[in-house]
C-alpha cells in the first residue's frame, strides 16, 4: 500500500493530470477484464457441437456476454468518474495550459475505449482457440476428404440427375438445355421422368452498348431476331452473351438418365464461395448453373474437378479404397461430433452392386437425426424441384394439363414411371448425417479465422467513447447545470427544426432533402461561430450551452457536410436520366459515402480531435469570463 501510495505521490507531482484522470489505474483494471474476456473467448466454444449453428460470432450477443461486458463496462466508468471528479483543477481556477486540456480529454477517450471494448478480447481469444485446435493444414486435408466423401451421402435427388454433370470434358463445355419449352425435338434428347435435357454447344458475343436503362444492348442479329441468349457474363464495361448453336448426341456417354453417383458435381464446402451459398461452394441446387446474371467458371472448375473425382473412384470399382474414404470421412465427423449413424462397410454397399453397373443412386441417407421429420412433406416438395414443368396438382388448372401433354409426347411411359418425390420417399433408408452441422462448423471455423471482426465493429466503440469524452468533458470545463441547460436547448432545438421541417414539407413541397440539410447546416455554423467570434455579447451561461452543444455536435456537422455532398452528386445524376426513364433514376449515381466506406469515420474522428484541440482556447477564454 505504501508503494500505491508512493506512486500516487509521485504522479501527483510530476504529472498532475495523469493523477487526476487516474488513466494508470484504469487501464490495468480494464487489462485485468480484458484478460477474463480473452479467457472467456478461449473456452467458449471447446466442444465442437457449439460450433454447429449459424454464425458462431455472434454468440457474444447471443449467449448474453454482452450483458456481463455492459455491466463492467458501466461499474468501471461510474467508479472512475467517482475517483476522478473529486478534484476539478479548471473548475478552480489551477493554472492550466491548453494541451493540458486536450490531454484530459484525450486520456477520457483512452480510458472509456478500454472500458468497452471486451468484445475485441473476446474474439481474439476465440480465434486463438480456433487456430489450435483446428490448424489450417489439417482442416485442409479434411475438408478434401469431406467434399470427396459428400457425392456418396445421397441426400438430396437434385444432385444427381443430368444436367449436374460436368465430366468428362463434353459435359463442362457444353450447355445443358432442360427449359422444355426451348427442346428441338427433332434433335437427340434426353428423359428422365418430366425432365428432358439436350446439349447445345455454344458460340459467344459481346456488346458494349448500354440502353436507357443502363443495361448492356444484346447484339444483332440475335437481338433484332428476338434470339434469347443461353446465359450471360457480365462485366464492368461490357457483357458476353451465350447463344446456343448446335445439338450434341452424348449417347455414348450417357448410360442411364436416371439419378447417377456420376452426375454429381456440387462442392460441399468451399469457403472461397461463401457469397454463393452462405458460405457452402456449391450454389444453390434448384438454380441453373449458368447464372444469367453471374456464371462463374472458377466455380465451374472446381465442380467438375468433384465430378471427375467420383467418376474416377466409380470406374475404379475399389470397394475397399472407397470404404477407406468413408471411415476417413466418419472418424472425421466423430472428432467433430457431427451426429450420424453411418457404418461404412454398410454405406459402400449400398452404392456398389452387381446388378448397378451405372451407379444409379437407389438409396437415400436422411439429413436429419430421428425417425420423422417436422413437416416432412413439405420438405420433400421443396427437395425434389420439377425444373422442366409444374407437378400436377390435385386440381390442375389449364397450365398444367397444358405441360402434362408436353411431357407425355417426350416421354410417353410417364404414368408407369415413379416421380421423383415417391422415389425418395420409397428408397429412403434409417442412416441419417446432419450434413448441414458438418457445412456450418467448417463455415465457423473459417469465419472466426479469416474475417475481420476488428474493422467491422471497432467504429462502434469509437464513437461510443468519443461521444462519452466529449459530454464528461463539456461536464469538467462547464459544470452540470450548463450541461443541463445544453441537453434542454439541444432537445427543444430539434423539435423546432423538426415542425418547421413538416411545415415546409406541406407548404411547399420538392426540395425537402435541401431544405433540411442546409437549415441545420445553418444553424450548426451560427451556435459554433457565436463562441468563436462573439463571444463577449452573451452571458456566461448562453455561452456555456453554446459551447456544450458545439463539443458535441461538431462530429455530427461534419458529417452533415458530407451528406450535404452525397444529397448534391445525388441530385445532379438524376438530373439526366430522369428525362430518359423515370424507373432508373439512379443508376451508377457516385457517392461519397460509398465511395468512402468506413473511412469517413475515421476522417471525421481525426477532425474531431483535431476541433477538441483548438477549441481549447475558447474553453479557457470563457473560464476567464465574469460570472
Amino acid at each position: 500500500m505504501q508503494k500505491l501510495n508512493k506512486f500516487n505521490q509521485y504522479l501527483l507531482e510530476r504529472y498532475p493530470t495523469i493523477w487526476n484522470t487516474k488513466i494508470v489505474w484504469m487501464l490495468l483494471a480494464a487489462l485485468v477484464f480484458h484478460i477474463v474476456f480473452f479467457i472467456i473467448g478461449y473456452v467458449s466454444h471447446i466442444d465442437p457441437v457449439s460450433l454447429q449453428k449459424y454464425s458462431v460470432k455472434d454468440d457474444y450477443f447471443r449467449n448474453g456476454v454482452i450483458f456481463i461486458h455492459l455491466i463492467i463496462s458501466i461499474l468501471l466508468i461510474v467508479g472512475w468518474l467517482l475517483m476522478m471528479l473529486k478534484n476539478n483543477a479548471f473548475k478552480n481556477f489551477y493554472p492550466t495550459s491548453k494541451g493540458k486540456l486536450f490531454g484530459q480529454f484525450v486520456q477520457y477517450f483512452i480510458i472509456i475505449f478500454s472500458c468497452t471494448t471486451f468484445y475485441f478480447s473476446y474474439m481474439t481469444g476465440f480465434r486463438m482457440f480456433i487456430n489450435n485446435k483446428y490448424p489450417d493444414q489439417e482442416m485442409a486435408k479434411n475438408v478434401d476428404v469431406i467434399n470427396r466423401t459428400a457425392p456418396f451421402l445421397s441426400q438430396n435427388i437434385e444432385s444427381y440427375t443430368l444436367e449436374n454433370r460436368l465430366f468428362p470434358k463434353p459435359f463442362f463445355d457444353l450447355y445443358c438445355e432442360n427449359n422444355i419449352e426451348k427442346i428441338d425435338r427433332n434433335k437427340k434428347f434426353f428423359v428422365y421422368y418430366n425432365r428432358v435435357y439436350q446439349y447445345y454447344t455454344l458460340y459467344s458475343k459481346k456488346s458494349y452498348q448500354k440502353d436507357k436503362k443502363g443495361n448492356f444492348i444484346p447484339p444483332n442479329p440475335e437481338y433484332s431476331n428476338k434470339i434469347q441468349p443461353a446465359y450471360s457474363d457480365e462485366k464492368e464495361k461490357f457483357e458476353t452473351f451465350y447463344y446456343k448453336k448446335d445439338v450434341v448426341d452424348l449417347s455414348s456417354q450417357i448410360q442411364t438418365t436416371q439419378p447417377s453417383f456420376y452426375n454429381f458435381s456440387e462442392i460441399f464446402y468451399d469457403y472461397d464461395f461463401k457469397s454463393f451459398d452462405d458460405g457452402v461452394g456449391a450454389v444453390d441446387v434448384d438454380a441453373n448453373y449458368y447464372d444469367k446474371n453471374s456464371p462463374d467458371y472458377i466455380l465451374k472448375n472446381k465442380k467438375a474437378v468433384i465430378n471427375q473425382k467420383t467418376a474416377v473412384l466409380l470406374n475404379s470399382k475399389n470397394s475397399a479404397e472407397l470404404e477407406k474414404l468413408f471411415e476417413d470421412f466418419l472418424s472425421i465427423s466423430k472428432t467433430y461430433s457431427v451426429r450420424n449413424n453411418l457404418n461404412a462397410k454398410k454405406w459402400v454397399s449400398m452404392i456398389y452392386s452387381k446388378d448397378n453397373p451405372n451407379f444409379e443412386v437407389r438409396y437415400f441417407i436422411k439429413d436429419y437425426g430421428g425417425k420423422t421429420r417436422i413437416d416432412e412433406d413439405a420438405y420433400y416438395e421443396e427437395t425434389v424441384a420439377v425444373d422442366s414443368v409444374v407437378v400436377a396438382a390435385d386440381y390442375p388448372n389449364e397450365n398444367d394439363i397444358r405441360d402434362s401433354i408436353k411431357i407425355s409426347e417426350f416421354n410417353p411411359e410417364i404414368n408407369q414411371q415413379l416421380a421423383p418425390d415417391k422415389y425418395v420417399k420409397n428408397n429412403m433408408t434409417e442412416y441419417y448425417y446432419l450434413s448441414e452441422n458438418m457445412k456450418d462448423l467448417l463455415k465457423n471455423v473459417d469465419s472466426v479465422k479469416k474475417d475481420d471482426f476488428f474493422s467491422d465493429n471497432v467504429h462502434i466503440y469509437i464513437w461510443i467513447a468519443f461521444f462519452l469524452s466529449t459530454f464528461i468533458f463539456g461536464f469538467r470545463i462547464t459544470g452540470l447545470r450548463s450541461l443541463l441547460f445544453s441537453v434542454i436547448s439541444a432537445g427543444v432545438l430539434t423539435l423546432s427544426i423538426t415542425l418547421i421541417t413538416v411545415f415546409y414539407g406541406l407548404t411547399f413541397r420538392g426540395q425537402e432533402e435541401f431544405f433540411v440539410a442546409y437549415f441545420v447546416l445553418f444553424i450548426g455554423l451560427v451556435i459554433l461561430l457565436i463562441p468563436l467570434l462573439k463571444m463577449n455579447m452573451t452571458n456566461k451561461m448562453v455561452s456555456s450551452v453554446l459551447i456544450n452543444i458545439s463539443l458535441n455536435g461538431f462530429v455530427l456537422l461534419v458529417l452533415l457536410i458530407f451528406a450535404i455532398i452525397s444529397i448534391h452528386q445525388k441530385a445532379a445524376c438524376q438530373i439526366p436520366v430522369t428525362h430518359i426513364d423515370y424507373d432508373y433514376t439512379y443508376q451508377n449515381c457516385p457517392n461519397i459515402f460509398e465511395d468512402l466506406g468506413f473511412m469517413i469515420s475515421y476522417i471525421i474522428l481525426i477532425l474531431g480531435f483535431v476541433f477538441m484541440y483548438f477549441y481549447t482556447a475558447i474553453l479557457q477564454k470563457w473560464k476567464a469570463m465574469p460570472e
